[in-house]
């Protein structure tokens, strides 16, 4: 048995609430992994846990997701952390939040792979219970903007539990960027 939060947008637009409810869970077998797809998916209101520091931001944990735009899922969305967080600096932030989308939307051929620890950690069945962040680093004009498809966050979006992927091999090998530049209007 494992404690699931599930989230739900105010009716003020803004504000999050979660619920905990309970569920129950068989672990991925070890040596195996989740392959997900990042097939276009809205991204809706939840309350987000790391289940480590994100890295190069100490004690940042705890997230809500907020979709942009009208309704209450949409393809982009903040990211916003509730901790208080210290950089490497020693300088602490209390209003850290960074842009993130679903990255099916603008590269229909990009896929993670989960391995057993990590999938077991977020509990994390199949590809189903996955949502696959990409976080965007906006810049103007907004054409320059990138996305990080190297390491994105994967989201259990039953649960919230969550993490970014850190891949072992390098950025050339893996095929996607830490900068990957946006797509054009037409695709390319």
């Amino acid at each position: 048995m494992s404690t699931a939060y599930e989230a739900r947008a105010g009716e003020d637009g803004k504000s999050v609430t979660a619920t905990r409810r309970s569920a129950t869970t068989t672990p991925v077998a070890p040596g195996s992994s989740v392959v997900v797809t990042a097939t276009p998916a809205p991204v809706a209101p939840l309350a987000v846990t790391l289940r480590r520091d994100l890295p190069g931001f100490r004690e940042a944990r705890h997230f809500v997701l907020e979709p942009l735009g009208d309704g209450a899922v949409s393809m982009v969305a903040r990211l916003r952390c509730t901790d208080r967080v210290a950089l490497a600096r020693g300088e602490t932030w209390d209003a850290l939040s960074f842009l993130v989308l679903s990255p099916g939307y603008l590269w229909p051929d990009y896929r993670v792979e989960i391995d057993a620890a990590t999938a077991n950690d977020l509990e994390v069945h199949d590809a189903s219970d996955v949502a696959v962040l990409a976080i965007i680093h906006p810049r103007e004009p907004l054409e320059a903007s990138t996305a990080n498809l190297y390491s994105p966050l994967v989201v259990n979006r039953r649960t919230g539990r969550a993490d970014q992927l850190v891949p072992a091999l390098s950025e050339h090998d893996a095929g996607w960027s830490v900068a990957t530049p946006l797509p054009d209007e037409r695709g390319e």
